[in-house]
């Protein structure tokens, strides 16, 4: 399996101690490429702009499809895989030590769950859509390239200006969750599909998966579609089919166990639904897979 990132023709830029800047534009083709790669204590902040990526650790796993952003972290080496699908890709990568954020901006207002996130090995914090700070950040970093000195600059400063907005507290009484808890707690589209992310062998239930979002069930449809652009349907067959590709890259599970334990009873449909996701067969994949392991 390649451990190295001439494969993903990435490049890194030190910005600062404790502050590393990579990415990628490039074609995929055939079976994708995936990569393993150690977090080492650091926070990682993901944008993707462009191409679908699949990423998991021991504990946690998603997409990250074009307009979406991430953060992940930890220290063991083994602990996340990052898997490009076939296609063209643009993903920018900034890697903040927590030391980094300490001296610039200090602790005593870094969100409590932050603390605890980075202190428990930091875990999957959050994944959703890019808005206006990730936007104008992944701008900055696109300058480096062309103006190197005062790109990395400007580009420090909008990673400053990111945490500051995105990781901290405005003061020492608010003692409200970070923005990562925040969103998972109180919007409905993300506790619906952090539902289904938890209950892959089950069934839709439409009034029941609303019931656990707290609103309506025709609001949480029309809700889901305004705001990612696809139906819960493809959503649950979007995480189903994540689950699985981790459970056959790991070994673990064939394609039937597989299949069952995401919650298709018929190969044949899990067999469609894969292809339609991934563009190949189970089986297809598995071996292309074996290929560049």
């Amino acid at each position: 399996m390649p451990d190295t990132d001439d494969n993903l023709d990435l490049s890194w830029s030190l910005l600062a101690p404790g502050l590393i800047t990579g990415g990628f534009r490039t074609r995929i083709n055939n079976a994708g490429l995936r990569w393993q790669f150690p977090s080492k204590g650091q926070i990682w902040l993901w944008m993707n702009h462009g191409g679908n990526g699949l990423i998991w650790g021991s504990k946690d796993r998603f997409i990250l499809k074009p307009g979406m952003y991430a953060l992940t972290g930890g220290g063991d080496p083994s602990d996340w895989m990052c898997l490009r699908y076939p296609g063209e890709h643009h993903l920018d990568i900034v890697k903040i030590d927590p030391t980094w954020l300490a001296s610039r901006l200090g602790r005593a207002l870094l969100h409590p769950e932050m603390k605890k996130w980075l202190s428990a090995g930091c875990p999957v914090a959050f994944c959703g859509l890019m808005g206006v700070w990730e936007n104008e950040l992944g701008h900055a970093l696109g300058r480096i390239a062309s103006s190197p000195a005062p790109g990395k600059l400007i580009a420090e400063a909008k990673i400053l200006e990111w945490a500051a907005v995105r990781l901290f507290r405005t003061s020492p009484t608010d003692q409200v969750p970070s923005f990562c808890a925040s969103i998972r707690d109180k919007n409905p589209v993300r506790r619906a599909l952090d539902h289904l992310a938890s209950h892959l062998d089950e069934p839709l239930d439409l009034p029941a998966l609303a019931r656990h979002s707290g609103i309506a069930p025709h609001y949480l449809s029309r809700k889901v579609r305004a705001e990612t652009g696809s139906t819960l349907q493809r959503h649950l067959r979007r995480l189903r089919i994540e689950r699985a590709c981790e459970l056959l890259a790991s070994g673990k599970s064939n394609i039937t166990e597989s299949s069952l334990e995401v919650g298709y009873q018929s190969l044949s449909h899990f067999a469609k639904a894969f292809r339609e996701e991934v563009g190949t067969s189970p089986r297809e994949w598995l071996a292309s897979q074996k290929k560049t392991a």
